[in-house]
């Protein structure tokens, strides 16, 4: 059995799931789960885990990357 897993804020009764289309007239389980809401702190504790648990990054790729983004998009203000 194939699992697609597909995370959405719902914010309407209808929703619109392009990536179901493959499974259109088929018979499919549906389980939707509700995520607990986090404290402000709970959320900045998950960042901090999630960076403490980084290995082989690299960091100033990121800042060259941004860089050079920030002087490509200048070029095209030009």
């Amino acid at each position: 059995m194939a699992t697609i897993s597909i995370r959405r804020k719902i914010d309407s009764d209808t929703l619109v799931l392009p990536e179901l289309v493959p499974l259109i007239g088929k018979t499919v389980d549906i389980q939707v789960t509700v995520e607990p809401e986090l404290s402000s702190d709970e959320r900045w504790a998950a960042a901090a885990k999630a960076i403490a648990e980084l290995e082989d990054y690299d960091f100033s790729a990121y800042a060259e990357q941004r860089e050079f983004d920030r002087l490509h998009a200048e070029d095209h203000l030009k």
